[in-house]
């Protein structure tokens, strides 16, 4: 199942003015693997992210504030609100995420863009762990191997572009034991079933470890300030 993001159904250029609203375009979309999402004009989302830091946080993130209180407008500023829901910064119905909040942070920013970075590029991830400090030239094997394009395709870079405008918030020192990283560790954890692995505590002649699975049902819902509290709850009962 492809991404279908709003940048493809508004036939994006940077370099193109703004269609009028409720244009349609007669482009056909296309269908890429790998669920990963992409802007053709990626500079947007950049200053979509920078001025959110700025802007006072919104009940709503929407249209209009992108319009108003951004200053972005036009099909490429819309589109990027499709891929803040993806980084799980946004909730389906557009409410700002606990993830936004300590994006806008100068203390959390590095952790809240990994956080974002992992949701919306689950595929990426799952091949490497540590996607977001690989080289350029792997990052781009990586997409081909994902999408089954070629490296020079249109949309190919266009991911590669996404993928690389979130990762330029992420420090290159940054660490990853701080209390976000191990957030989001328990969640992918909980999420695709792995094991959690407790820590091995030192005795007086030997060393003794366990590893046990937790299996969680979720309730189906978008606030993560929710899913926030049941890894945290997790945590502090179940991994002592």
């Amino acid at each position: 199942m492809a991404t279908k993001i709003e940048a493809d159904q508004n036939n994006d250029n940077s370099d193109a003015p703004d269609q009028p609203d409720g244009e349609k375009q007669t482009k056909p979309q296309r269908k890429i693997p790998g669920n990963l999402p992409y802007l053709t004009s990626s500079g947007t989302l950049k200053k979509a992210l920078d001025r959110l830091i700025e802007a006072q946080r919104p009940e709503r993130f929407s249209v209009d504030f992108l319009e108003n209180v951004l200053k972005l407008s036009g099909g490429s500023a819309r589109a990027t609100i499709p891929v803040l829901k993806k980084m799980n910064f946004l909730s389906g119905d557009g409410t700002p995420t606990e993830i936004y909040t300590k994006f806008r942070t100068d203390s959390g920013r590095g952790a809240a863009a990994l956080q974002g970075l992992r949701s919306a590029f689950q595929e990426i991830f799952r091949r490497s762990e540590y996607a977001h400090s690989a080289e350029e030239s792997k990052l781009k094997d990586i997409i081909v191997e994902i999408t089954g394009l070629k490296p020079s395709d249109p949309v190919a870079m266009a991911i590669r572009s996404t993928f690389n405008v979130i990762k330029s918030y992420i420090p290159a020192n940054l660490d990853l034991n701080s209390p976000n990283a191990e957030t989001h560790e328990l969640a992918d954890s909980v999420e695709n079933n792995l094991p959690v692995r407790p820590e091995v505590r030192s005795g007086s002649s030997r060393e003794i470890g366990l590893l046990y699975n937790i299996n969680i049902v979720l309730p189906e819902t978008s606030d993560l300030n929710v899913l926030n509290a049941i890894f945290k709850s997790v945590k502090e009962n179940l991994m002592k």
